[in-house]
């Protein structure tokens, strides 16, 4: 289902250039050292993908390196869950001399992978059109698009907070005995429930999660669940109109999804 912004977020987005989309588009590519890469395989392996097109152009260098810096700082903390992927837009420039351009900008090429897609199979049309340099932040086994910034917005700080929020939300899922979770209704004007079904017995905590990456509320039960069952979830305070996920934990499985609180 798509996702929903509230309006300061979609006025900002719209500044910023940036399409409404909340999905990402698959596509496998040879990077510049003729390494195949599916960009849907690496999401589902809990990676974070940091991905950037450029001309190359004097305009595109400093949110391009805002991009990678962003990337690079989680190398410490996130070893490996943070990819930093450099495309040319059009797929003409060749790889020596997008890779030369990077370099002289300090851009990588350590945490760097350049591609000089070739046949533009790496579409920038499929997020949002041109607009240099663009930079998209994905994350998930939904392929969730976190921030997509074109025209040289050159904020670093919100491709940081992007990767925060994809690393807090997205990256640690893991299925183990969740068979399946929903939350409705989407959007709510107030409080929502989560549906879900087991396939074993676990107890379960649930975490709402807000846009910045700041759990909101968090619910623990003693009891063990399996099965089907439905969790009504109300909020004490009422949570301003925007964009929220919802983490289900139990002993052994991690499943995140969004929803809306639209007022």
């Amino acid at each position: 289902m798509k996702q929903m912004f509230t309006t300061t977020v979609l006025v900002l987005l719209t500044f910023l250039g940036v399409k409404a989309q909340t999905t990402a588009t698959d596509f496998t590519a040879n990077d510049c050292n003729s390494v195949s890469h599916n960009l849907f395989t690496e999401l589902n392996n809990g990676k974070v993908v940091v991905l950037n097109w450029v001309m190359p152009c004097s305009s595109c260098i400093s949110d391009s390196k805002a991009a990678y810096d962003a990337a690079q700082s989680f190398a410490t903390s996130h070893p490996g869950k943070v990819l930093y992927w450099l495309s040319d837009d059009a797929g003409n420039t060749s790889c020596s001399s997008l890779n030369s351009w990077a370099s002289t900008n300090s851009i990588g090429p350590n945490g760097m992978t350049s591609f000089g897609n070739i046949g533009n199979t790496i579409n920038e049309a499929n997020y949002g059109g041109s607009g240099m340099p663009h930079v998209v932040v994905i994350a998930g086994t939904d392929h969730h698009i976190y921030l997509n910034i074109r025209n040289g917005a050159n904020d670093g700080a919100a491709i940081t907070a992007a990767i925060n929020q994809a690393l807090t939300t997205a990256v640690n899922d893991v299925q183990g005995n969740i068979a399946s979770i929903s939350v409705f209704p989407n959007p709510s004007k107030g409080g929502i429930s989560l549906k879900f079904n087991l396939n074993d017995a676990s107890k379960v905590s649930v975490d709402i999660i807000d846009a910045t990456g700041k759990t909101v509320k968090n619910m623990n039960f003693s009891e063990k669940f399996s099965g089907d069952h439905t969790l009504p979830i109300s909020f004490e305070n009422q949570l301003p109109t925007g964009n929220y996920f919802l983490r289900l934990k139990t002993d052994n499985a991690s499943r995140t999804i969004n929803f809306t609180i639209a007022n």
